[in-house]
């Protein structure tokens, strides 16, 4: 400031004389400091902070449990096959290839294929797709009740909707044996007592269970349907939109087959097409060696959902994602 001809505040508050003396300068240290606090309290609240994004949990687990689902649907139709399989081993040298192989692809593909690259990066990704900052915190505490009000018939058809789904993928889990309880409550959401008669009846009791996850995503859908019914919507409580369609995709999304980094959506859809190969490739193999390499995917398979769902829960836990580059593109409109 001196520099530039304009005199200090705290230079005109004290005598010329005292100026050089030990105690002026403790004391013009003193107001100095006073001074740089009150023009520090004078900047605006968003310049010196900034919240974190609001998130989806119900997108998060929608993400990452569809992963898992559609990792243990390729493990579930392989298991009859190497069981099976595993009985016409005869020799010691294919017992020998057999330890071999769980080996081999316990290590390259669960333990540097997934628990290192894949698991982290779809945890990571499901925490960038589940960002819901593209409404105010005004647009997006809102009730049922004043949703109707607001939207009406645009609310309906959204919660209706999104309700079909829930209990769809509720009764096609319960159908085929998962327990869908145990992942609800590893996500705080408890599930009422009481013996439940018939495959509906349970998925229904679940579903309604699942209710608090479905709200935000119908919050978030409300608006973009009834702008596709001409509806005009308060655009005061906008932040800042994000694509409904990234979460609706979310399991697609966390693997990466789209919204990435040019190398890791090609290296996605590259991996997926390798993999579709190897098993038309397998199929054509006898047994018992057909079995042994696919008891060596099922391995795999396992040890990378499981240690999926452990880095998932563990940042549930911490409250932040997993330190892994989610590969997002240039430009993304989801916060890093």
């Amino acid at each position: 400031q001196m520099a530039l001809g304009v005199v200090p505040r705290w230079r005109t508050l004290l005598p010329l004389n005292r100026l050089h003396s030990g105690r002026g300068l403790r004391q013009l240290q003193r107001v100095a400091e006073k001074e740089a606090a009150g023009d520090s309290l004078a900047l605006p609240k968003a310049a010196t902070s900034s919240e974190p994004p609001r998130r989806s949990l119900g997108v998060q687990c929608w993400g990452v449990f569809g992963v898992a689902l559609y990792l243990s649907y390729g493990v579930k139709k392989v298991v009859p096959i190497v069981v099976n399989g595993i009985a016409t081993i005869e020799t010691a040298w294919q017992w020998a290839f057999f330890a071999g192989t769980i080996v081999f692809f316990a290590y390259v593909e669960g333990y540097k294929g997934f628990t290192k690259a894949f698991a982290p990066r779809v945890v990571s990704r499901a925490w960038a797709v589940s960002e819901l900052d593209s409404f105010t915190r005004e647009g997006t505490k809102k009730s049922a009740k004043e949703l109707f009000k607001k939207y009406g018939f645009a609310y309906l058809l959204s919660s209706v909707s999104l309700s079909l789904i829930s209990f769809t993928i509720m009764y096609s889990l319960v159908s085929n044996g998962v327990d869908v309880t145990v992942a609800l409550r590893a996500v705080g959401i408890q599930i009422p007592a009481g013996k439940y008669l018939g495959t509906v009846a349970l998925a229904y009791a679940l579903h309604k269970a699942a209710s608090p996850i479905r709200f935000p995503p119908t919050v978030a859908l409300t608006p973009v349907v009834a702008r596709l019914f001409g509806r005009n919507i308060d655009e005061d409580s906008v932040a800042k939109r994000l694509p409904v369609t990234h979460k609706f995709l979310a399991p697609a999304f966390c693997i990466g087959y789209f919204h990435g980094t040019r190398k890791r959506v090609i290296s996605s859809w590259c991996v997926t097409t390798i993999i579709f190969l190897v098993v038309v490739g397998v199929k054509r193999l006898g047994n018992p060696y057909r079995a042994i390499i696919d008891a060596g995917v099922i391995v795999g398979l396992a040890i990378g959902v499981l240690s999926m769902l452990g880095i998932f829960a563990k940042s549930l836990v911490e409250g932040r994602p997993p330190k892994y580059d989610p590969s997002l593109p240039e430009g993304s409109p989801y916060s890093p």
